[in-house]
C-alpha cells in the first residue's frame, strides 16, 4: 500500500467536507420547523452529523477493505457501494442500491437546478445581473431565462468534461467548499456583531442604573445600599431580555403572532467558548478549501473562471445603472449603532422625493442619513413556502427612489443606510423612535403625523422640487 504522508492526510481532510454536502438545506426547513426552533434545529442538526460520521466511514472502511480491486479502479470504484451491496447482499440489493443512488442524484440535480434559478432570479432583482432575466414567459407565465441558465450551463460543463465524473467530483468540491467558506464567515461576522451589541447594551443598562439617584427611588419603600453602593433591587436587564427584544414594526408584527418572534439565545450560545469555538471550525473550513484549490487545480480554474465571470457580469451591470444615476440598494433593519443624525422619509407615489432625498445628501456637515422608505402593502404576492420574500426587491418604485438616493449618496460622500417598511399607521414613528435623529426629513402630510415625537423646532424649507419639513430634536441627555 501507499505510506500515509501529510499531504495525503490533508487533502483527505478536504475531501471529507464532501459527506456533509446537502447540510445545509436544512435551513430551508426552518419556516415549518416545530418551536422553540432552536432546540428543534440543534436536534435535527446532531441527528444529520450523526448519520453521517457513523454511515460514511463505514462505508469507506467496508469498501476498501472488502473490495480493493473495485476501489482502485476508476470505473468500478464510482459504482463501489452497489458492488458491495451486491457481494453481501446479492443481485437483488445491488440493484436496490443502484436505484435509490441514482434517485439521490436527481433529486439533487433538481436542487441545484432550482436553487440555481433562484440565485439568478435574485441577483437580477438586486440589479446585478441584467433584467431581462426576470422576464416571464407569454405562455406559462414562468421566468423562462432563468430556468434556460440554470439548465444549460450544467449541460454545457457536462459535455465539457466528456462525462468524467472524477473532473465533476472536483469542480463540485470546489463550490461546495467555497459556500461553507464564506457560510462560515458570513456567520462569525454576524456573532461578533451581536456579541459587540449585547456588550454595548449591558454598559448602556450599568450606565443608566449607575445614573439612578437615591432621591429617584420611591419613598415607600426605602432603598438598601449594598457594599459597592449601588441600589439594591434596581438590575440590569438579563440577557434574555435584552436579546428577547423586539422593534419597529417587526416587533409589532411579532407580537400580532409570537409564531415569529425570535427566541432569545441561551447561555451556551453567548458564551465566549462558543464563540471561539465557531472561529476554529471556521479555520477548519478555510484549510479544507485552500488545500482543494492546490490539490485540484483543473477544479480550482475553472470555478474561479466562473466566479469572475459572474463577478465581472455584477460589476458591469452595476456600473451601467450608475451611469444612469442609479446604484443598486440592500436594505437593512434598523441599526442602533449607525449614527443616523438625519431620517429622511421617502413613500410611495409621492412627489416630494426627489425633493427630500436632495434635501438630506445636501445636509450641513454631511452628516450620516438613514433612508426610510414606506411603501404599499400589496396583496398581489402571495407567501411561498421555504421562500424568503425582500419587500423592497418587489416594490419597484421603492427601488428607483433609493437608488436614486444611493447614487446621490455615493457622489457626495454620504455614509446611508436604507430601511424599507410598509404604510401602516406610527411605521415611520417607530423607525424614529430607535434611531433617535437630530432632523427628520418629510413632507408636511407627514409632519403632521410625526407631531407624537414632540419636536423642540420644525421649520419648513421651499426647494426647487417641492416644499419639505424639518422636525428637529435634540437627543435626550
Amino acid at each position: 500500500g501507499h505510506a500515509l504522508t501529510p499531504v495525503t492526510l490533508l487533502v483527505g481532510f478536504a475531501g471529507s467536507f464532501l459527506a456533509f454536502s446537502g447540510l445545509e438545506s436544512i435551513s430551508q426547513l426552518s419556516p415549518v420547523m416545530k418551536l422553540p426552533r432552536r432546540l428543534v434545529g440543534k436536534i435535527a442538526l446532531f441527528l444529520v452529523i450523526l448519520t453521517v460520521g457513523l454511515t460514511s466511514p463505514l462505508l469507506t472502511i467496508l469498501s476498501t477493505l472488502l473490495l480493493p480491486r473495485a476501489a482502485a479502479d476508476p470505473v468500478l470504484s464510482s459504482q463501489i457501494i452497489s458492488l458491495l451491496g451486491g457481494r453481501w447482499g446479492g443481485i437483488v440489493l445491488q440493484t436496490e442500491v443502484a436505484i435509490s443512488a441514482s434517485a439521490l442524484l436527481v433529486f439533487a440535480s433538481n436542487t441545484a437546478i432550482i436553487g440555481s434559478y433562484h440565485v439568478f432570479l435574485a441577483l437580477s432583482r438586486m440589479e446585478f445581473f441584467p433584467q431581462f432575466i426576470l422576464q416571464r414567459n407569454k405562455l406559462r407565465g414562468t421566468q423562462h431565462y432563468s430556468i434556460a441558465l440554470a439548465t444549460i450551463i450544467p449541460m454545457l460543463v457536462l459535455v465539457l468534461v466528456k462525462g468524467n465524473i472524477n473532473i465533476l467530483g472536483d469542480m463540485y468540491a470546489f463550490g461546495l467548499l467555497g459556500a461553507f467558506t464564506l457560510t462560515c464567515l458570513g456567520m462569525d461576522i454576524v456573532r461578533y456583531r451581536q456579541r459587540k451589541a449585547r456588550k454595548n447594551q449591558a454598559s448602556q443598562s450599568r450606565a443608566t442604573n449607575n445614573s439612578i439617584s437615591p432621591e429617584k427611588v420611591s419613598s415607600s419603600a426605602k432603598p438598601e445600599h449594598t457594599e459597592d453602593g449601588s441600589i439594591q433591587g434596581l438590575k440590569p436587564p438579563t440577557h434574555e431580555q435584552l436579546d428577547g427584544q423586539v422593534t419597529g414594526e417587526q416587533g409589532h408584527e411579532e407580537e400580532a403572532n409570537p409564531a415569529e418572534r425570535p427566541e432569545p439565545e441561551g447561555r451556551w450560545t453567548r458564551s465566549s467558548f462558543n464563540f471561539y469555538l465557531g472561529i476554529f471550525t471556521t479555520l477548519l473550513v478555510v484549510t479544507a478549501w485552500t488545500t482543494n484549490l492546490i490539490a485540484k487545480p483543473l477544479a480550482t480554474a475553472f470555478g474561479g473562471s466562473v466566479a469572475v465571470l459572474g463577478m465581472a457580469i455584477a460589476y458591469t451591470n452595476y456600473m451601467l445603472h450608475k451611469k444612469r444615476g442609479h446604484a443598486p440598494v440592500v436594505t437593512t433593519g434598523v441599526e442602533k449603532s449607525f449614527p443616523g443624525e438625519v431620517l429622511a422619509v421617502l413613500s410611495a407615489d409621492n412627489s416630494d422625493n426627489e425633493a427630500i432625498l436632495e434635501t438630506a445628501i445636501n445636509n450641513s456637515d454631511k452628516k450620516p442619513v438613514v433612508f426610510l422608505y414606506l411603501g404599499k402593502l400589496s396583496s398581489e404576492r402571495k407567501p411561498e413556502l421555504f421562500k424568503m420574500i425582500e419587500p423592497h426587491l418587489n416594490d419597484e418604485q421603492a427601488r428607483k427612489d433609493l437608488g436614486r438616493a444611493n447614487y446621490l449618496a455615493q457622489e457626495a460622500k454620504i455614509e446611508c443606510r436604507f430601511v424599507y417598511r410598509h404604510q401602516k399607521p406610527d411605521a415611520a414613528y417607530r423607525v424614529w423612535r430607535e434611531l433617535r435623529p437630530f432632523d427628520t426629513i418629510v413632507t408636511p402630510e407627514q409632519a403632521a403625523e410625526l407631531q407624537q415625537i414632540k419636536p423642540d423646532r420644525t421649520y419648513d424649507e421651499s426647494t426647487a422640487k417641492g416644499t419639505i419639513v424639518h422636525l428637529l430634536k435634540e437627543p435626550s441627555a
